[in-house]
């Protein structure tokens, strides 16, 4: 558009139009919506109804870890009970995951998931933390432990609703997060919003054989939000949030129908995590 031509209204009219698109996009109460995708117009989310408390599992894990597979079928069968209350994230890190010549050249390693194996000392794979918690001084479970230590978790009502909702524009998706506060809550949250691709088949050590048809699941594959996460700025019960991200996918080798979006809240004061909830990339 050559602005030369423009009489001084309407060029002041664009300039608002303008600076309001790059601007965070506000709505009244009880939430607000911030970091707002010109590319994608921020939907209208469903009334939240039924929360229920569910658990992150996050399994740390290696293509060359020799006992990885042990917990992998632990997840998919004595943990499939959990159904939907249960969201697990894969994460390949430490020196398990490195790639080497040959069959194990893939690199499933990522930023978010190298940064949360240092700050939590992960050493041993497999091994595990259930929502970041503490069990018997100690965050990391043992793989064999995950079954029974999930069962000794009290299944208190939910504090925290969160609901995701996706849409792609061309090759972009844009991921809403809406955080909502079912009672007050006095410490800082922050937001942690993931991508994870599962049906990945690569090689993968199994005992002393390699199975070079293994099946990856729920591997990590980027943080959208920071690595810690987003503070999100709200502690009274009724009050939301909508945060928005994007991802371009143009460059991306992922099957976008394999991926889901995992969101948590953690406290930032003790790492616990309060909630978490998964979704499909494209539902």
């Amino acid at each position: 558009m050559n602005y030369q031509y423009l009489t001084l209204p309407k060029f002041m009219f664009i300039m608002a139009v303008v600076v309001s698109l790059a601007s965070c996009d506000k709505v009244k109460k009880p939430y607000r919506v911030e970091r707002a995708v010109v590319e994608c117009d921020t939907p209208s989310f469903p009334a939240l109804n039924n929360v229920i408390q569910k658990y992150l599992l996050e399994d740390y894990t290696g293509h060359t870890c020799t006992n990885c597979p042990r917990a992998h079928a632990i997840i998919t069968n004595d943990l499939s009970s959990m159904k939907d209350t249960l969201v697990v994230i894969a994460i390949h890190a430490g020196s398990n995951a490195r790639p080497e010549e040959g069959l194990f050249s893939a690199d499933y390693r990522t930023e978010a998931g190298n940064a949360y194996a240092q700050q939590f000392n992960i050493t041993a794979y497999p091994s595990g933390m259930i929502n970041r918690l503490i069990f018997n001084s100690n965050r990391i479970v043992s793989y064999g432990n995950w079954k029974s230590t999930l069962e000794t978790i009290p299944r208190n009502p939910a504090n925290v609703g969160m609901q995701i909702l996706t849409e792609f524009n061309n090759d972009k998706a844009c991921i809403f997060v809406k955080t909502s506060l079912l009672s007050d809550v006095l410490e800082k949250l922050q937001l942690c919003v993931l991508l994870t691709e599962s049906g990945i088949v690569s090689p993968q050590k199994n005992g002393i054989k390699i199975d070079t048809n293994y099946v990856h699941n729920h591997v990590l594959r980027a943080s959208l939000a920071p690595v810690w996460g987003d503070d999100i700025g709200i502690s009274a019960k009724g009050e939301a949030i909508i945060k928005t991200y994007s991802i371009d996918f143009s460059d991306k080798t992922w099957k976008r129908e394999n991926c889901h979006i995992v969101a948590f809240i953690y406290n930032a004061n003790n790492e616990d995590i309060l909630q978490v909830e998964e979704v499909k990339l494209v539902p």
